[in-house]
């Protein structure tokens, strides 16, 4: 029964961090997948009409053999090219980013809850410990998208509050539980 149960909570807690992911996405859909042609930015025209930036100056390496060496030797020649980000490329990335922060804040809250109701579940331990689970999930999704999206110092600020709020919640629901669980012997008495 026991393998059972776990089972039971294990699931449970998947399903609850598809459930948030669902959420998220219905928020703020992730950007399409990209099935059209890179645009034609061959001239100046093309690239500026595409977003881009037209630069005279680029150099373009080009190898010749030189007589008398046994490796070829770069030859610069001046071209010109279309420099991006294009607008298509732009806008993708802020959808990708909306898609981000929003997952961030939906699994952040969600996991605040799960972790919450867990730690008022004292009916029944295996639903207890699949929320507890689920939300402990969602917070390591949750500092994934932080991760993705904050810089620096306020990334690790950010990750060990989470830490420290994780680590509180433990030590209030494990103490509690630890204390109303009689100890078991596992030696033979005969």
């Amino acid at each position: 029964m026991a393998f059972i149960s776990s089972a039971y909570s294990v699931a449970l807690a998947l399903l609850f961090v598809l459930l948030l992911r669902s959420i998220a996405v219905q928020i703020t859909p992730p950007p399409s997948p990209q099935t059209e042609p890179y645009p034609d930015t061959s001239t100046k025209e093309l690239c500026e009409a595409a977003g881009g930036r037209w630069l005279q100056s680029a150099q373009e390496l080009k190898y010749e053999a030189v007589p008398g060496s046994d490796y070829p030797q770069p030859a610069g020649q001046a071209v010109s090219q279309c420099q991006g980000p294009l607008k298509f490329e732009r806008a993708r990335l802020t959808q990708q980013d909306a898609n981000t922060q929003t997952s961030l804040f939906v699994f952040l809250i969600g996991g605040a809850i799960a972790v919450s109701l867990s730690a008022f579940l004292k009916g029944s331990r295996v639903l207890s410990l699949g929320l507890m689970l689920g939300g402990i999930f969602s917070f390591f999704v949750a500092g994934t998208q932080l991760w993705m999206l904050a810089p620096g110092l306020g990334r690790v600020i950010t990750i060990a509050i989470l830490f420290l709020i994780l680590t509180g919640v433990g030590l209030y629901v494990f103490r509690n539980t630890s204390q109303e669980e009689p100890e078991q012997n596992f030696t033979n008495s005969s």
